[in-house]
């Protein structure tokens, strides 16, 4: 069972989505959705403080996770890769790439 009703900031993605550019990275989309959303955002944090990922706290991991999963499972968006990107605590890593449209590729590498 979920500490944290996802549902809450999933009601939001269509007017982020609509604020992203034409492709768009995973890291980019929480990030413009954490700002736009900032109450929910930290609600949703604040139910993972306790939650872990090997020995340490880690409810950015597990929060990004599942708004990333929450995209993946949304109509709203084609996943069309991987990127390298930034996150949030400014590590250089890989994340899902997005695409906006009719008109994009399926896939790209």
């Amino acid at each position: 069972m979920s500490q944290f009703d996802f549902s809450r900031l999933y009601a939001h993605y269509p007017a982020i989505i609509a604020m992203m550019p034409e492709i768009f990275t995973s890291h980019q989309f929480i990030l413009r959705l954490a700002q736009a959303q900032q109450t929910l955002y930290v609600e949703a944090l604040y139910a993972y403080r306790t939650n872990t990922h090997g020995e340490q706290p880690a409810p950015f991991r597990i929060v990004h996770r599942e708004l990333a999963r929450g995209l993946a499972q949304s109509n709203l968006v084609k996943h069309i890769g991987e990127a390298d990107s930034v996150d949030i605590f400014g590590r250089p890593n890989r994340c899902a790439l997005w695409g906006k449209g009719s008109s994009l590729p399926l896939r790209i590498h």
